[in-house]
């Protein structure tokens, strides 16, 4: 069962993976440890991703939704689009503001496990006075788009957002309100993440493996991937004797840059380190 809190679903990270026995079914770190809320797992993946299906409602054939591939940037938490005249989701959208924004995920493996997040509001034509704000900041995120930015029948719209759909996959999903929307941030480790799971997967297996064992239940950890890492901490897959299990360790302190990461994962890495030697 899910806790409300601020009217945000605050689901653990992880569920307990089904089983035969209940042993195999127990969660082996706390589950209570600092995690990112729903609200802040969706920031950070809108913002790393740049497209998605803009739908709105079709005028012809008339009530239908429309689906239709575009690209975006955040502004002041809003998606906003430079969209031609001619686009049938712009002729859409001058019947009827309701909209919604998909956002995917892109990744290996089964698409369902993947994350994804809807932005729901009415999406209208920005006015000529907020223009040079949303070109300055769409061609950060597009700088393909300047050939047309300045064309005469490209306009800017906003989506502004009214509620939002977060699922990060299987077991993991709520409602974010608007409030908590709008107060989330991007996780500041986002454009290091990658380069640091590279990096602790290929040079640094043994220091996962030491952390499993000792700063988790998963004692019997034989090998260990890093799978994602935030703000808050890091979580890894553990290969243990009833096979991978999901792990998270909390950092002692937040971390904001790559460098600050290092220092709160060689911190664990010690300490997991001393509790070998005892």
């Amino acid at each position: 069962m899910s806790v409300k809190e601020n009217g945000e679903s605050k689901l653990p990270r992880h569920l307990p993976p089904k089983g035969a026995r209940t042993e195999e079914q127990e969660l082996l770190y706390d589950s209570k440890i600092p995690t990112p809320t729903h609200s802040e797992l969706a920031r950070t993946m809108v913002s790393k991703i740049g497209t998605g299906t803009l739908c709105t409602m079709s005028s012809e054939p008339d009530g239908y939704p429309y689906g239709s591939f575009v690209t975006f940037a955040i502004l002041e938490g809003n998606p906003i689009f430079l969209i031609s005249a001619l686009a049938e989701h712009t002729k859409n959208l001058t019947v009827s503001p309701k909209s919604s924004l998909l956002v995917a995920e892109a990744g290996e493996g089964n698409p369902l496990a993947l994350g994804r997040v809807t932005l729901i509001g009415d999406c209208s034509r920005m006015s000529d006075e907020e223009a040079d704000s949303a070109k300055r900041e769409f061609l950060k995120k597009h700088q393909s788009a300047s050939f047309y930015v300045d064309f005469k029948d490209f306009y800017f719209y906003r989506l502004k957002v009214s509620s939002v759909r977060y699922i990060g996959g299987f077991g993991r999903m709520s409602w974010v309100d608007e409030q908590s929307w709008f107060e989330a941030e991007p996780d500041p480790l986002s454009p290091f993440s990658n380069d640091i799971i590279e990096h602790m997967n290929d040079d640094h297996r043994d220091a996962m493996v030491i952390c499993c064992q000792n700063l988790s239940k998963a004692k019997d950890t034989s090998d260990a991937v890093m799978t994602g890492i935030d703000r808050y901490g890091f979580e890894m897959s553990a290969i243990t004797t009833n096979g991978p299990r999901p792990i998270r360790i909390a950092f002692r302190n937040q971390a904001t840059t790559s460098e600050e990461a290092r220092s709160e994962i060689v911190s664990l890495v010690k300490y997991a380190r001393k509790i070998s030697d005892k």
